[in-house]
């Protein structure tokens, strides 16, 4: 590896949704930087069965002697729809995984954090973090309350030695964005005439979408030793698209 950051070496990561996109970047980026990483990912671990997420950590504690330096809670879904559209279905299972799984996740890790006074947790959220997007009211909530939850636990356990951070990305290369592409256009042509990428580049200032690396970069750093004196952070990476 060309670059190391400190304190990823020989840690204990959990990395959600480690298969593909962003996930997929932070699980690899943690290998190659000397981690010891461990994936939750469909199909072996679903998330939003919410109930098992405490004996998944666990079992992970015990593979290694009770140790779990780093979380990064990256899984999510997507789903488009104004109010109108959205029913109590929707909104269960946005929320299963986009916010209870992590918020349990947390819970999960916590003790094992806390019998070490040390431990980094870094959370997946949005630009929707900070603004709205049009059709994307559940989405879009589950994302700001990720941001909320981040700032939370960082003022409740940063006495214990523990950060708790969150990246906010914008638009990302990834088989996620170009299915919300299609599906813009083909739900919405009114708003959204084309799926042709540049279209959506445009509305970005460096016109261009992130490589999902990229994210990763920032998500690792945050669980790093260089960002030790960082927490309740949340950190937009979006090529600055929420600063127009």
């Amino acid at each position: 590896m060309e670059y190391q950051l400190p304190g990823i070496k020989d840690k204990v990561a959990i990395v959600t949704g480690h298969k593909s996109g962003i996930g997929a970047a932070v699980y690899k980026l943690l290998q190659d930087m000397g981690a010891r990483v461990h994936g939750f990912d469909l199909p072996e671990i679903d998330l939003s069965e919410t109930a098992r997420i405490q004996s998944y950590v666990d079992d992970v504690a015990k593979m290694e002697g009770g140790s779990i330096d780093i979380l990064i809670n990256n899984a999510g879904v997507t789903l488009l729809g104004d109010i109108l559209e959205s029913s109590i279905n929707d909104i269960d299972n946005v929320l299963d995984v986009n916010f209870k799984a992590p918020f349990f996740l947390i819970k999960a890790v916590l003790p094992y954090m806390l019998a070490r006074k040390k431990g980094a947790i870094v959370n997946n959220a949005s630009d929707q973090a900070f603004i709205g997007k049009r059709y994307s009211a559940v989405y879009g909530a589950s994302k700001a309350a990720i941001a909320q939850l981040t700032k939370s636990a960082a003022l409740d356990f940063g006495p214990q030695g523990i950060r708790v951070n969150c990246v906010a990305p914008g638009s990302t290369d990834t088989s996620m964005l170009r299915r919300v592409i299609n599906e813009l256009h083909s739900r919405y042509p009114q708003s959204f005439p084309t799926n042709s990428e540049s279209f959506y580049k445009d509305g970005v200032p460096l016109k261009r979408f992130a490589n999902p690396m990229e994210i990763a970069w920032a998500m690792v750093f945050l669980a790093s030793d260089a960002a030790s004196f960082m927490t309740g952070a949340v950190i937009p990476v979006d090529g600055g698209f929420i600063a127009q």
